[in-house]
């Protein structure tokens, strides 16, 4: 299965940007993510609101954490992955959204190839674990919690 916002069903709905998904027609429903107590359209608003650019470590586990509390916020998700085989399924998923930039092309491939795959499968297996998900019940200062400065913010 092919994970993006273009594929139908399970695969537009575990990709994060499931609004651009709805807008395509390929989710009848969409998948709002709680984060650090705030309301996000999706896990893509909630990533690209927090993530520090140029820090991939810091980013890759703050997906990491925002899939795990996006599954367990849409238990049907995290079931339906789990009843495909789970962690095995998801090795078997690919990205590949005919991304144009070096940067976008970053996520793509087929299983652990694929930066969000590997991602995905991590948030997975930590919704799965019964493991606390920093951010998932509240406000945590998340940057403290991953042991990295918080990035300067600007006036405009």
């Amino acid at each position: 299965m092919n994970i993006f916002s273009g594929s139908m069903g399970l695969g537009a709905a575990l990709t994060n940007p499931t609004t651009i998904a709805y807008r395509k027609r390929t989710l009848t429903q969409h998948y709002p993510v709680v984060f650090c107590g705030v309301h996000y359209a999706d896990a893509e608003a909630a990533y690209q609101a927090i993530k520090i650019p140029g820090n991939i470590a810091f980013n890759d586990l703050l997906m990491t954490w925002i899939v795990a509390s996006k599954l367990l916020q849409h238990p049907r998700l995290l079931s339906e992955v789990k009843r495909r085989g789970g962690s095995d399924f998801l090795l078997q998923c690919s990205h590949f959204t005919n991304a144009k930039t070096r940067s976008a092309q970053s996520w793509e491939g087929q299983g652990m190839e694929s930066r969000f795959i590997r991602n995905l499968l991590g948030g997975y297996e930590l919704a799965q674990s019964g493991n606390p998900i920093p951010g998932n019940q509240g406000y945590v200062d998340i940057y403290a919690t991953a042991g990295v400065a918080a990035p300067e913010q600007s006036d405009d």
